[in-house]
């Protein structure tokens, strides 16, 4: 049976589900953004039909709230220390977009969340395009033990070794002296 089963063929147009598939997000979504007027839709034959072009253009914009003040610096005491690992590490030749695959397949799944991190950031330079940036950051009171970070850095080193070139890494460790919450 056909996805349009029962909607009207407009040229042109997409029914909600069909902006769904297009912008990689959830038909609820997609109704949110209709009820917002953030995106343009119209009925035909009592189903939302929305112009293919307004989908194409359409930018979903920062999820979450914005900020309204900016976090001050703050000086970590006691049990508030934070513990940072900053790796560098070289994409493999023709591999980025297997890598970006890959890291939605680990998204997806929720591995390699290294328990007890605070925050886990990984980032593509833009200074150096053939390199990633992998932060890791944990709270001293809830951080593991070396051995466990360590089994769990080998298992996502294991998981990306085809795109990322593992013996490029460089790694840097050590204390935070300032941060923001």
């Amino acid at each position: 049976m056909s996805e349009n089963a029962g909607h009207p063929e407009l040229p042109g147009y997409v029914s909600i589900r069909g902006a769904a598939k297009l912008l990689g997000i959830s038909e609820k979504t997609v109704y949110h953004y209709v009820d917002q007027g953030r995106l343009p839709a119209m009925w035909a034959a009592n189903v939302l039909m929305i112009s293919i072009e307004d989908v194409q253009k359409f930018q979903r914009g920062p999820s979450g709230r914005p900020r309204k003040n900016t976090p001050p610096w703050r000086l970590p005491t006691g049990d508030n220390t934070q513990f940072m690992t900053m790796i560098q590490v070289q994409i493999r030749s023709q591999q980025h977009e297997a890598l970006v695959k890959k890291l939605e397949q680990i998204k997806k799944g929720e591995r390699h969340i290294f328990p007890g991190t605070a925050i886990r950031s990984i980032m593509h330079s833009e200074t150096e395009p053939d390199q990633l940036v992998i932060v890791l950051s944990w709270r001293k009171a809830v951080m593991p033990d070396q051995a466990e970070r360590e089994t769990a850095l080998e298992a996502f080193r294991r998981e990306l070794a085809d795109v990322l070139d593992w013996s490029t890494a460089r790694y840097n460790s050590g204390s935070v002296l300032m941060h923001t919450s």
